[in-house]
């Protein structure tokens, strides 16, 4: 979901710094727009992302991570803002204190917060097939499965080497 973020967030504007980790993924994230890249395979990596964002933090942050990662990612969250955890490859969401949040006056969102109704499904399916046929967002594919091999790829999932979305197949029977 990262690589569409980045790509959606900068066709509205957005000033994008992305987390990935490791030369491919960070190379990656840059080619896609983002204006900065921190690779967080290092265990630095909250600083740097920091010094890219400004003392003020990030207005959004999207935790496509989960675990400590996400959590480590809180704290670049500006005052004010909104913190989506939207996956979780790492076992679990970031743990985020409901509280501290609150204190900070930062909105908290989750899975069941991005539900929309069918409608509105259809209408930005139809986008994103018309910015896709148009060259301006780029799915990136990372791996292919057949569907018996489902638990492979959710192994290669939860490993995160992969670059890009997974996709299951299935043959087509014929009458």
């Amino acid at each position: 979901m990262g690589t569409l973020l980045v790509q959606l967030a900068k066709a509205r504007g957005a000033y994008v710094v992305g987390v990935a980790r490791g030369g491919r993924k960070t190379a990656l994230v840059r080619e896609l727009g983002a204006d900065a890249v921190v690779d967080g395979a290092h265990d630095d990596w909250p600083a740097r992302a920091r010094e890219a964002l400004g003392a003020a933090g990030a207005e959004v942050v999207l935790d496509g991570v989960g675990g400590e990662t996400g959590l480590a990612a809180f704290p670049l969250t500006a005052d004010g803002g909104r913190f989506s955890a939207h996956g979780a490859p790492t076992g679990g969401f970031a743990p985020v204190d409901p509280v501290r949040a609150a204190d900070r006056r930062i909105r908290l969102l989750g899975i069941a917060d991005v539900q929309i109704p069918r409608r509105e499904t259809v209408r930005l399916a139809a986008r994103a097939l018309t910015e896709t046929a148009s060259g301006r967002l780029r799915p990136v594919i990372g791996g292919t499965f057949p569907l018996d091999r489902a638990a492979d790829a959710h192994r290669a999932i939860e490993g995160r080497g992969l670059l890009g979305k997974v996709l299951l197949t299935t043959r087509h029977l014929t009458a």
